[in-house]
């Protein structure tokens, strides 16, 4: 009896870590592919490519994969990849990505091999519609513009050591790191910060943390812009016009770009916009909830880990996710440049959950405004869900779910 005991007493701690490693694996058990960590779209929403990452053995695998939206077909490009290099040109069908050898490689989505090249191991990279701007940075936060003989620096302070991204419009490349929060005196932005971004021998001061708008030409700093604190994401408006950003601090703005004295302070779904001079909220034009979607789950009080166009104006607003099926973000709220308040609220929905689980993984989400056409990642499977925006019905349609 003493022995029988023993026998269940064994079996129910193998049971056990045998579900712990379900729980926090169960993506890498289900998924050939691994979880999205970089997608990237076509500009006429036709095509996603992505970067994939799962452990197998204990050891990362990786894999590229392109994905026709049309045909819904799946092809692998490579494996052995970088996954944080996916890309896609705009206005093309060429995309880029890197090697675990640090190769760069652009082709086209036929399987054309365009250009290569050596480069660092990059932690982000962009390129513009020209393919005169080529921006990346490496593993420790140093910014370049260009590569091999023609790489010249933009920032080599101390190292942005939280995630961050880049986005470009036609004058200008922006750059989103870890924020420091709401200024003491209350300001929204620096207008031409003095404060040198190129420190070649000695790391100083982080002079440019948080989302700064740098002048693609002359690669200087045109302003700091202010009010996020922890993680942080920012993007552009597709026609350049606006600067959308969100943090972890539970702050998301809008600045004109025009005049960056202009912010406008993003209306939170549940409680309306904060004001610092009165200490409340204003819920005069807060859009109530559909009754449609009264049992969605919408995450009110959770951070912002990216946004997404979708169309020239309207876009749509990710949180912090759980990575479990069900149990994620539903329903999300869509604005419109211009406007702080909520114009409609459209189901995301959380079977499979999106990739928004992590901060990190804010590039495991992309759009096709000129399309209509979002996608994203999947938390803990290692495929890709698209949608279709219908502006006229405020409706987000999910027309693939990809494995």
């Amino acid at each position: 009896m003493k022995n029988k005991h023993i026998a269940f007493s064994f079996l129910g701690i193998v049971v056990f870590f045998i579900a712990i490693y379900v729980v926090f694996h169960w993506g890498d058990l289900i998924s050939e592919t691994g979880v999205a960590r970089t997608v990237g779209i076509s500009s006429d929403g036709k095509y996603v490519i992505s970067a994939h990452r799962w452990k197998n053995s204990k050891k990362d695998k990786t894999k590229l994969v392109l994905w026709d939206i049309e045909k819904r077909e799946k092809k692998v490009i490579a494996e052995d990849v970088n996954t944080d290099s996916a890309y896609f040109i705009p206005d093309s069908h060429d995309f880029m990505w890197q090697g675990k050898d640090n190769v760069v490689h652009i082709q086209n989505v036929e399987g054309k091999e365009i250009e290569s090249f050596k480069h660092f191991e990059i932690a982000h990279h962009i390129i513009s519609v020209d393919r005169t701007f080529y921006a990346s940075a490496n593993q420790t936060g140093k910014i370049f513009k260009g590569y091999g003989e023609n790489m010249v620096p933009i920032y080599t302070d101390t190292p942005l050591w939280r995630h961050y991204n880049f986005d470009l419009s036609d004058k200008y490349f922006l750059t989103a790191s870890s924020g420091r929060g709401t200024r003491e005196d209350g300001s929204v932005v620096q207008l031409n910060p003095t404060a040198d971004p190129i420190q070649p021998s000695v790391y100083k001061k982080s002079s440019y943390d948080g989302v700064v708008l740098w002048d693609r030409k002359t690669l200087k700093p045109m302003a700091e812009l202010f009010g996020f604190g922890g993680h942080t994401d920012a993007l552009f408006s597709p026609d350049g016009k606006w600067i959308v950003g969100g943090g972890e601090n539970l702050r998301d703005y809008m600045w004109e770009v025009s005049n960056l004295q202009h912010r406008l302070q993003l209306a939170n779904a549940e409680s309306g916009i904060y004001s610092s001079e009165t200490e409340m909220y204003d819920t005069s034009q807060l859009l109530p909830i559909p009754d449609k979607f009264k049992n969605k789950y919408l995450r009110e009080n959770s951070n912002t880990v990216t946004y997404a166009f979708l169309n020239d104006t309207d876009f749509i607003q990710l949180k912090l996710s759980y990575p479990h099926d069900g149990s994620g973000q539903n329903i999300a709220s869509i604005y419109r440049v211009g406007s702080p308040w909520i114009i409609g609220y459209v189901e995301i929905g959380n079977v499979p959950v999106i990739s928004t689980d992590a901060y990190e993984k804010s590039d495991s989400v992309a759009s096709a405004p000129k399309a209509n056409i979002l996608v994203t990642g999947q938390a803990v499977h290692g495929g890709i869900s698209v949608y279709r925006y219908h502006p006229d019905k405020m409706e987000l349609e999910k027309i693939w779910v990809a494995y």
